[in-house]
């Protein structure tokens, strides 16, 4: 009902395969049995608007069913989830379903109800601004700590919008610009390029004069294809010239990188799929 982007892949097969309804109530003696559905109480308070109405239904707020989500989901579907709440296009933040900053103050209320460890802990790796789920996935595996199967090459932001010089602005017939992600303190952006928006001559020399005038402005772009987002080996070579451009070095030292890896890797839709109709 709250048309959180890409939300199969989000959640994956056991929930949206799942035919049941969950709902709340809030007396441990109101619970009922039904088909279909799964009842659960609670009777500890619950922060101002956590229920809201939605064509006459009341459902839960998005920052509750983060935190009722937080019970079912895995750490790396949860970040993932969080990512996709926060989701907006470039420089259009009101679009946003909610927010990092409302997610924390309304997780930071919920202390004793389930979910709320996990939650805390996911909101760490949670920023506002991705696009689409490929920069979420993209995000995620560069900057997720190497315990949770990332990189952990962090300080990346979404989408940052840099400012044209009049001389660049004529030249692209645009006075600003977006990065998919950005290292504001080494300059360094790094763009998502996928085949279906990114593959004719014309999208392609435009991305080449795109990088060159904000190399002229100190910014370094590296683009990140899907072949490489897709390919594992490729994807840590991509990972490893980054680090080595931000001036940092990668070294795994904990044995639950190789499991949780894999596991991040198994987030990514399937190409066939999806056919690319994500940028």
């Amino acid at each position: 009902m709250w048309n959180i982007p890409c939300i199969e892949a989000v959640i994956g097969n056991e929930v949206t395969e799942s035919e049941i309804t969950d709902i709340t109530v809030s007396d441990h003696n109101a619970r009922f049995l039904i088909n279909g559905k799964k009842v659960h109480s609670t009777e500890m308070r619950l922060p101002n608007k956590s229920i809201q109405t939605l064509n006459g239904i009341k459902v839960s707020s998005p920052e509750l069913l983060f935190l009722e989500l937080a019970n079912k989901l895995s750490i790396q579907r949860l970040i993932l989830l969080g990512l996709q709440l926060c989701s907006h296009p470039p420089g259009c933040p009101s679009r946003a379903i909610t927010t990092k900053q409302k997610l924390e103050r309304f997780i930071s209320k919920t202390a004793g109800h389930r979910g709320h460890r996990k939650a805390m802990r996911a909101l760490k790796y949670i920023e506002n601004g991705s696009a689409s789920i490929m920069e979420s996935l993209a995000y995620m595996i560069l900057t997720l700590p190497h315990a949770m199967g990332g990189y952990g090459l962090k300080g990346a932001v979404f989408n940052y919008e840099i400012k044209l010089s009049n001389n660049a602005s004529m030249r692209l017939d645009q006075d600003r610009c977006f990065l998919d992600l950005y290292y504001r303190h080494a300059k360094i952006g790094v763009e998502y390029d996928s085949f279906t928006f990114h593959n004719s001559p014309s999208e392609q020399g435009r991305d080449a004069v795109r990088s060159a005038v904000l190399s002229r402005q100190g910014i370094e772009v590296l683009h990140m294809y899907t072949i490489q987002l897709y390919n594992k080996e490729a994807c840590k070579d991509f990972a490893y010239n980054l680090a080595a451009h931000l001036g940092k070095r990668i070294q795994i030292c904990t044995n639950k990188f190789d499991e949780m890896h894999t596991l991040l890797r198994a987030l990514l839709p399937d190409k066939n799929h999806y056919h690319e109709l994500l940028p």
